[in-house]
């Protein structure tokens, strides 16, 4: 406690040493006080939680299904409907899993689901169109 009172005291001499002649005089006569306010304090982040490790077998399943389907809408609408299982880890590693095409740069379930999609069926479908098109 002592350290912490010696250093007040030093800090507030250099604030009374800061002050003008006139500003000494309000303060002595009763015209000025000096206050007290703390500075704001820098709110502490919450290290995150680790996220829960995908199991290989979700993701395995994922991308066996993801890769079977070859309308993008089929895609879309199989993440859809295991919305409340797939979570944004899962479906990061589903996405890693798909290879290549699929971005992993999605921060949430939506950028993630639109990923796959383009990266697999949307893909296909594109690539499909470019070459039966270009080459018949």
């Amino acid at each position: 406690m002592t350290d912490h009172l010696d250093a007040a005291r030093d800090h507030a001499t250099a604030v009374l040493d800061a002050l003008t002649p006139e500003q000494v005089a309000d303060l002595a006569s009763g015209r000025a006080r000096l206050v007290f306010r703390p500075e704001p304090v820098e709110r502490r982040r919450r290290p995150a939680a680790p996220e829960p490790a995908a199991r290989s077998s979700d993701v395995a399943g994922a991308v066996e299904t993801i890769n079977q389907l070859s309308d993008p809408a089929e895609v879309e609408a199989y993440l859809r409907r295991h919305d409340a299982v797939f979570t944004v880890p899962l479906l990061k590693a589903i996405a890693r899993s798909l290879g290549p095409t699929v971005r992993t740069t999605g921060r949430n379930k939506t950028e993630l689901r639109r990923d796959i999609v383009a990266g697999t069926a949307g893909y296909r479908a594109r690539s499909a169109a470019m070459s039966g098109g270009a080459w018949s």
